[in-house]
């Protein structure tokens, strides 16, 4: 399943909930203010990194955000080609709020 996440995980519990239900060999894309997740430790983001889940991060938005894109192996940078294809990849979505 691909989880894709639009808020910011300091204005919304979307994050923690889906790091929560997420299970191995899932996907999660933070997208437009979710992206900010990556600004210190965050729990959720650890947890699904523990869980086998892999981590996306839209490019533009972190460059939107004057966020440069993450080196951490653990997390990978999509452009807007590479989000069309994990939604090809991953037929089961699930947008969160």
């Amino acid at each position: 399943m691909l989880h894709i996440l639009t808020r910011s995980p300091f204005q919304s519990s979307s994050l923690a909930q889906c790091a929560a239900l997420a299970m191995e060999n899932d996907a999660v894309l933070l997208t437009q203010d979710a992206v900010l997740a990556i600004l210190g430790q965050n729990e959720a983001v650890e947890t699904l990194i523990e869980r086998g889940v892999k981590i996306y991060l839209l490019t533009p938005d972190l460059l939107a955000r004057g966020l440069t894109p993450a080196s951490q192996s653990d997390l990978q940078c999509v452009d807007y080609k590479g989000f069309v294809g994990l939604t090809v990849t991953h037929e089961t979505q699930m947008k969160w709020d």
